[in-house]
């Protein structure tokens, strides 16, 4: 592989430092550079709102191309390539970003495959990234216990000097909130799903007035997203009044089926979950008192059900939601729930929405970018005067990103209450 010029000024005085010495002058070197933690945050000359991250990755063992899972990049094999660093056994990538940039990031002995490689090349990739292990600040991505063919992901997050802290899902120690897991069918889907109940510590049957958290993509919003924590301390701290949180799998394999504006989904919600939690944790039968919750995908369900079911989920909580998701419209016109909102008439709906400033690549069948049709949803609902709250993140499609940002839209949307 070509060696690229080096543009960190650390990892050259590390390069230098490391030639003649032999392995002890290499080791000596790698420790000094680490000492610090990883990634290596730097100054841009000439720019004064921009610094850049390195990460260097030094393998056990001898590689011939490794590249480095981000979402700081496109996930294509030119962009996560890791270049070689002299004769050090050092490999590195360097990105210019904001200062306020949250990631997550690992590393593979391997190139990465591309989505449009042959069928199961990601998921062999995926089980050879590891975290770096320089960075102490770790996110794990939990196993699917329902899809056999999934793994456990480990991964680092790489948190610049100015990316907010992440206060409420950093606390340590036990859980002291009673968990519940179950399976359920579904009429509407003819399926079944594994669903977690979180119930406050002091859970009073005879309160009758919790309000009710429900959110999609229930392993990662109890993994990558440690939500029932989150959710825990936030109640301690009177920041939201007791809550009763409820995470919802998806049928195996039948994600992007269910939570794509599916109306089936949608009834699922208001006609059987909703219904059954209302009966056994005696949570308020108000729509403003209930908050359905998912990032991607699962914002965009979120806010279906809700436009569906106004009476049912009165406010929405939609991380980086794939608001340009096509769906099938009249006579077979391709629309979008934008769409759909702007002809239905205007319910109470309360929205909290945010997105990352990095978000910024139109995917396959959608007019334009993740951020760009947050911003106009956002502008949709203002304009049809519903009550909506939005928020930019330094970041990108990102679980690092909404465990940061979590908290905030809990806040806004229950803390009034």
């Amino acid at each position: 592989m070509v060696e690229k010029p080096i543009d960190s000024p650390r990892l050259a005085s590390f390069e230098k430092g490391s030639r003649g010495g032999g392995r002890r002058a290499l080791n000596s070197a790698w420790r000094r550079l680490v000492t610090r933690g990883l990634p290596l945050v730097e100054r841009v000359p000439g720019e004064k709102a921009k610094v850049r991250a390195t990460f260097p990755w030094r393998p056990d063992e001898r590689v011939r191309s490794p590249s480095i899972f981000t979402s700081l990049v496109g996930l294509t094999e030119s962009e996560t390539v890791l270049h070689p660093l002299g004769k050090t056994g050092v490999w590195y990538q360097s990105f210019v970003l904001t200062p306020g940039t949250r990631a997550y990031y690992g590393f593979s002995s391997q190139p990465f495959p591309g989505f449009s490689a042959v069928k199961g090349a990601f998921p062999r990739y995926i089980r050879t990234v590891v975290p770096d292990p320089h960075n102490p600040n770790r996110m794990s991505m939990g196993k699917d216990p329902d899809n056999r063919d999934d793994v456990e992901v480990n991964l680092s997050i790489a948190s610049l000097p100015r990316a907010p802290r992440m206060t409420w899902s950093e606390t340590t120690g036990p859980l002291h909130w009673r968990e519940n897991q179950l399976r359920l069918g579904s009429h509407h889907l003819r399926s079944k799903r594994r669903v977690w109940v979180y119930l406050p510590t002091e859970f009073d049957p005879r309160r009758k007035r919790y309000r009710l958290l429900v959110v999609f993509d229930g392993v990662e919003y109890s993994s990558a997203i440690p939500t029932p924590r989150i959710v825990e301390g936030l109640v301690r701290a009177n920041r939201i009044p007791p809550t009763v949180l409820v995470l919802v799998g998806t049928a195996p394999h039948a994600r992007t089926q269910e939570l794509g504006a599916n109306l089936n989904f949608s009834r699922f919600l208001a006609t059987e979950l909703v219904p059954w939690l209302r009966r056994k944790y005696c949570v308020s039968t108000k729509a403003e008192d209930t908050v359905l919750a998912g990032s991607s995908l699962g914002g965009l369900a979120a806010a279906h059900a809700a436009l569906h079911y106004p009476d049912q989920f009165g406010k929405v909580f939609a991380q980086s939601g794939a608001f340009g998701f096509p769906l099938s419209g009249l006579g077979g016109v391709p629309a979008t729930l934008m769409e759909e909102f702007v002809r239905a008439p205007r319910r109470s709906t309360e929205f909290y929405l945010n997105a990352g400033t990095r978000e910024t690549i139109a995917l396959p069948g959608f007019a334009a970018s993740l951020l760009g049709h947050s911003r106009y949803m956002r502008d949709v609902l203002r304009a049809k005067g519903y009550r909506v709250t939005y928020a930019e993140f330094e970041g990108a499609h990102d679980y690092a990103c909404w465990r940061a940002t979590f908290p905030d839209g809990l806040i806004a949307l229950l803390g009034r209450n």
